[in-house]
C-alpha cells in the first residue's frame, strides 16, 4: 500500500471469504491533491490511456472512480493497472457539481488527459 499511496495510516480488518479463507483488508485515505497526482503520475501512458477508454465504466452513481492496481507490481514499487485478480482496489471520490456520473466522468477524463499532456511537455 505504501508503494502505491505513500506513507499513510492504515486501518486493518479481518474477514472471511465465501470458502472460509481468511482475508485481511487494509484501508487508507488520502485527501491531499499532491498524493493523488503522485498516484496518477506513476502510471504508464498506456495505463492512463486505458483509464480514458474505460472511464465511463469506472465511475458509479456516487461519483466514485474505481481503479484496480496490480498488487505484485505494487510490491515491486510499480503502479500498474491490474489484469488479474490479485489487486489493490482504489476508490476515488470525484468532486462533481452537480453530483452526477456523467459530470464526474468528464472531470476525471480531463484530469487524466491533463496528466498525459503534461508528460508530452516535459
Amino acid at each position: 500500500m505504501e508503494n502505491v499511496l505513500g506513507e499513510t495510516e492504515l486501518k486493518v480488518s479481518r474477514t472471511e471469504g465465501t470458502h472460509g479463507n481468511p482475508i485481511t483488508v487494509l484501508e487508507a485515505s488520502i485527501e491531499d491533491s499532491d498524493e493523488i497526482s503522485c498516484l496518477f503520475g506513476r502510471m504508464s501512458d498506456d495505463d492512463l490511456a486505458w483509464l480514458l477508454t474505460t472511464m465511463r465504466n469506472r465511475i458509479d452513481n456516487g461519483c466514485n472512480l474505481f481503479i484496480r492496481i496490480d498488487k505484485q507490481e505494487a510490491y515491486k514499487g510499480g503502479v500498474r493497472l491490474a489484469t488479474n485478480d490479485d489487486v489493490i482496489s482504489i476508490r476515488l471520490r470525484v468532486l462533481a457539481f452537480p453530483a452526477r456520473c456523467e459530470v464526474a466522468s468528464e472531470i476525471a477524463k480531463d484530469y487524466v488527459e491533463a496528466e498525459l499532456e503534461l508528460r508530452k511537455v516535459s
